[in-house]
């Protein structure tokens, strides 16, 4: 699928970039990994680069260039995020510092990448730079003041590049996932007691149609779809959210199960799969 295709990751050494940095691997792509941290796959060509640093991104991306000859695609995976932020208890001087260290990674470094890697995809007159987004990037989180003020203007990033960079055949697009149950977040998403859904938790569920979180493997298939060459496909923001974005009221028994426990949410599903009225 990814023959003779050659890839500049940004960050992959996360969860969401490391598995698709295996996918990607696994279908014959030549990838070159730009970042703070390497990549836990053995063999993958690292570059350190920090995105906070024009400088730092600029040589490496050059030496990235230089040994790749052509590059195809570009993803930036980089980003952070926050703990829910209440005005009425937390500290103001506190607050405005997390919200400044989401936002110069967020949108600050997706800025820096879309110059320094869009300057050299403009000058080969190719390429398509993807960066990941987040169904944030259209709706609200509970209290993610800098993730969702970073993800929304992520949005405008893309499609502000994307007019601007069409006429020179560059595509510039946005994958935006739902919310992926990780070891990094799952205190968040789950009672450490009973593994029972969190009030965070089940206020995303209670509105996603599938009553699932996004998983690893299903964000890498929507990324790997938007790595096809499609000549017409640019400034989109690409969903694979489980239906979080469109949700309105849409499965009143699926809602009431979130808040009881996961296991009958898969009780539920087992009903529905085996054919009885749900």
């Amino acid at each position: 699928m990814l023959n003779d295709t050659n890839l500049v990751l940004i960050g992959a050494s996360g969860a969401i970039g490391g598995n698709f940095l295996a996918a990607a691997l696994e279908r014959n792509a030549r990838v070159v990994n730009l970042g703070r941290n390497a990549p836990a796959q053995a063999g993958v060509r690292h570059l350190d680069a920090d995105i906070a640093s024009l400088a730092s991104l600029q040589a490496a991306a050059d030496q990235a260039f230089d040994e790749l000859g052509r590059v195809d695609i570009v993803i930036n995976f980089a980003g952070t995020h926050h703990k829910p932020m209440d005005f009425l208890r937390d500290d103001a001087e506190e607050l405005l510092s997390e919200f400044d260290r989401v936002i110069a990674v967020n949108l600050r470094g997706a800025f820096v990448i879309t110059q320094v890697l869009g300057r050299r995809l403009l000058a080969q007159r190719h390429g398509h730079l993807i960066h990941l987004a987040s169904n944030a990037s259209r709706l609200s989180l509970y209290g993610s003041y800098g993730y969702n003020a970073s993800k929304h203007g992520l949005e405008g990033l893309i499609k502000t590049a994307a007019a601007q960079f069409a006429p020179h055949g560059v595509r510039v697009n946005g994958v935006a996932p739902g919310t992926v149950e990780t070891a990094l977040n799952r205190h968040l998403l789950r009672d450490p007691a009973d593994g029972k859904p969190t009030p965070r938790a089940a206020s995303i569920l209670a509105h996603t149609p599938t009553k699932r979180f996004a998983s690893l493997d299903g964000i890498t298939e929507t990324l790997l779809a938007t790595c096809v060459p499609q000549r017409h496909l640019t400034g989109n923001l690409i969903f694979c959210d489980d239906g979080y974005n469109v949700e309105g009221h849409s499965w009143p028994e699926g809602n009431r199960a979130v808040y009881d426990s996961s296991a009958a949410v898969d009780a539920l599903y087992q009903r529905l799969q085996g054919g009885a009225p749900a």
